[in-house]
Parts: structure tokens; C-alpha cells; sequence
């Protein structure tokens, strides 16, 4: 009984040492079964799709599907698919099955920017440029302003990084406190900003505009433009004015038709 033990103990002892090394022998030899890509975020937005970032890899030449695994640079895939600047997060890796995964997620935009040269792009919640990809254009706040844009150049770096956006930053400040503001996210649509980083807003109700002038104590503007909607404009009618001018300090001016 006691030898029987031995020879018994003696062969797992065999068995678990040898397992590193078929562990070892099959990762060495397993191939990639195929390509998974998860856009995390795909319900909410388009601004890359599954097709987008499969057409990347192919386009790098590098081979998948079939190959050695221990082959594949997945680093160089990663890479690849991080110059979606349209992409927060992009990650590559194998999963147990041999199976390559591309897991990505989005940026969230906050505002499209129409610049009166240069073309058109996103910036998101983190103030980082996005490139606009293909058609699709999520219902966010419109800023166009009169500014050189080089769309190619500046897609994936940061407003505040640069004088060049400076009154694109202030711009992102003050949509960021429109967005914030429930009365004020639903109200305005649209923002003009000139060179000189004057602002004038386009409400969803009525019909006229609102001068708002540079950025600065935007807060206290809007508040007595607050003041104003709700005190005035239903006795004056919505439509009366053609322009209403908050730019001066504790005053509100209004253009009739």
C-alpha cells in the first residue's frame, strides 16, 4: 500500500512539473481565432463603428486571424487604433480563448464647432479636439466662430493647450455652464463668437438674438437675462424684440422689430 502511495505521489509529482512546460509548448503554438471589437459606448454615439476600426487593422497589414499568436504586435494594433482621436479609450488584448479583442469607448462631446475657416469638429467633456469621422452629428450646442482652423493639425490636442484656442476655451466654459443650467440648456441652441471673443446667443424660444459680449461675468449676464424672460417678455411678447443686449453691466437693452 505504502509503494502504491509512492508511485502514485511520484507520477503527479512528474505531471505537475511537467505542466509549465506544455503550458508553455501550447501558448507557443495556439493561433488567433478571430477578432472581437467592442465599442463600449455604440448605442450613444457613432462617431467610430466596429467597421471603422476593423478597416484600421486590415490597413496595417497586420495578420490576425490564423496567426501565431506570440506573433501578433499587439501593441502596434493599440497604436493604430488610438489615432481615432474620436476614441477616450482603445485597448488590445488576447483573451483566453485566443480570441484578439479591440475594447473602445468615446469621447463624449460637449459642443460642435463651426469655424468660419477651417471646417467643422467636436470638442468633449475634457476640452480635447475630436475630427469629425463621417456624417453623424450628435444634438449638442452649435458654436461658430470666426476664426484659421486647421482641423488636421489640431484634431486630438487640448483648447487649453494652445493661444490659438483661447476664445475657443472660453467658449467650452461657458456652453459647459449652459449645459449645466436645466432653463438655460433647454433655451439656447446656438452661439456666435467673433474674433474678438464677442458672443451672441440663439434661444429655442422666440425670436430674436442675445448679445452677450465677451465671456466675462457670463453668470451675473445671464442671471439678468433670467430675470428678464421672466418678468418682461410675458408682457412684452416673445416677439417684440430683435435683439436683446445683457453685454453691460446690470442692464439688459432690447432692439424692437
Amino acid at each position: 500500500m505504502r509503494l502504491l502511495m509512492n508511485i502514485v505521489t511520484l507520477i503527479v509529482g512528474i505531471l505537475v512539473s511537467l505542466t509549465p512546460l506544455f503550458i508553455r509548448m501550447h501558448g507557443d503554438e495556439a493561433v488567433c481565432g478571430g477578432v472581437v471589437v467592442t465599442v463600449a459606448d455604440s448605442t450613444r454615439h457613432r462617431f467610430i463603428t466596429d467597421d471603422d476600426i476593423m478597416a484600421a487593422i486590415r490597413a496595417t497589414g497586420i495578420h490576425v486571424t490564423g496567426e501565431k499568436v506570440k506573433d501578433i504586435p499587439l501593441t502596434g494594433i493599440e497604436n493604430r487604433v488610438k489615432k481615432f482621436t474620436e476614441l477616450k479609450v482603445a485597448e488590445v488584448y488576447i483573451s483566453g480563448d485566443k480570441m484578439l479583442h479591440v475594447y473602445a469607448r468615446q469621447r463624449e462631446p460637449v459642443m460642435r464647432v463651426v469655424a468660419s475657416y477651417g471646417g467643422d469638429f467636436f470638442v468633449d467633456t475634457e476640452g480635447v479636439i475630436m475630427r469629425r469621422h463621417n456624417l453623424y452629428t450628435p444634438n449638442i450646442h452649435i458654436l461658430e466662430i470666426d476664426m484659421i482652423f486647421n482641423a488636421d493639425q489640431m484634431a486630438g490636442t487640448n483648447i487649453y493647450d494652445s493661444e490659438k484656442t483661447a476664445n475657443l476655451a472660453r467658449a467650452f466654459e461657458l456652453v459647459n455652464y449652459i449645459r449645466g443650467d436645466g432653463f438655460w440648456n433647454d433655451m439656447i441652441d446656438q452661439l456666435i463668437m467673433t474674433r474678438n471673443g464677442r458672443v451672441t446667443l440663439v434661444p429655442h424660444a422666440g425670436n430674436h438674438t442675445v448679445r452677450l459680449g465677451r465671456t466675462d461675468d457670463y453668470e451675473e449676464k445671464l442671471n439678468n437675462l433670467l430675470v428678464f424672460y421672466r418678468e418682461a417678455m410675458p408682457l412684452a411678447g416673445w416677439d417684440t424684440y430683435r435683439v436683446v443686449n445683457i453685454e453691460y453691466k446690470g442692464q439688459v437693452v432690447c432692439q424692437r422689430r
